[in-house]
């Protein structure tokens, strides 16, 4: 009874933290799709994912004139991610034209574009899942014409690596939500490479359960 009352504490502990956590976390949303629908450009989304190499993936929304786009891109602190960065461009009604050199193999056709190279910016800490990021580009501007606009990510020089694109500002979340926090915070580390990690304290723990039931067995 004991060890079943210590994990109900657990769980109970870590759903009231999950609201306080919560405050400046990102809704991650996973994927490996080339093409992403945003439905929203308020709420706040973080989009994990890996980039293959001579890959360009596609960020597309509607949205009316005057309309406000955040975005940004973070790299994940990794070994190896160190000096790794994507170009963004934003395709769309009413933008300018832009230089060909410089857009992707494949992007938009018929639409003007704004290009935003990588730059560094500062570096961003999530508190919830406890992962730093390298800032890269951000983007904040007022979309010029009602239609379907299109955001693309490409690394210029064909090399495969992560990034983390994150849209709006506005933290939504449910109560149903709060139970998924610990799943999601499982997702960002094994995205972050730390599964081994993760796999031994799993293991730590469940060796310490399983002795503490052999144990009362053998008392009993």
């Amino acid at each position: 009874m004991k060890l079943k009352r210590l994990l109900i504490l657990i769980i109970i502990a870590l759903v009231s933290l999950a609201p306080v956590s919560s405050v400046s976390a990102h809704r991650p949303m996973w994927g490996d799709e080339d093409v992403t629908i945003i439905d929203n450009l308020s709420t706040s989304f973080a989009f994990y994912r890996s980039l293959p190499a001579d890959k360009v993936h596609v960020y597309t929304f509607e949205c009316k004139q005057g309309q406000n786009l955040y975005a940004g891109v973070n790299i994940p602190a990794v070994k190896g991610l160190e000096n790794y960065s994507v170009n963004m461009a934003l395709f769309g009604p009413g933008l300018p034209e832009a230089d060909h050199d410089q857009l992707p193999s494949e992007h938009p056709e018929n639409l003007g574009a704004l290009i935003f190279p990588s730059e560094v910016s500062a570096d961003f800490y999530e508190p919830f899942t406890q992962t730093l990021y390298w800032g890269r580009q951000n983007l904040d501007i007022s979309l010029p014409a009602d239609g379907e606009y299109y955001l693309v990510i490409w690394q210029p020089d064909g090399l495969a690596g992560k990034y983390v694109m994150d849209s709006g500002r506005a933290e939504v979340f449910g109560v149903g939500d709060f139970f998924l926090f610990p799943v999601w915070w499982v997702q960002v580390h094994f995205f972050f490479g730390h599964g081994a990690y993760l796999l031994a304290g799993a293991a730590v723990i469940l060796g310490f359960i399983i002795f503490r039931i052999f144990k009362r067995r053998k008392t009993a």
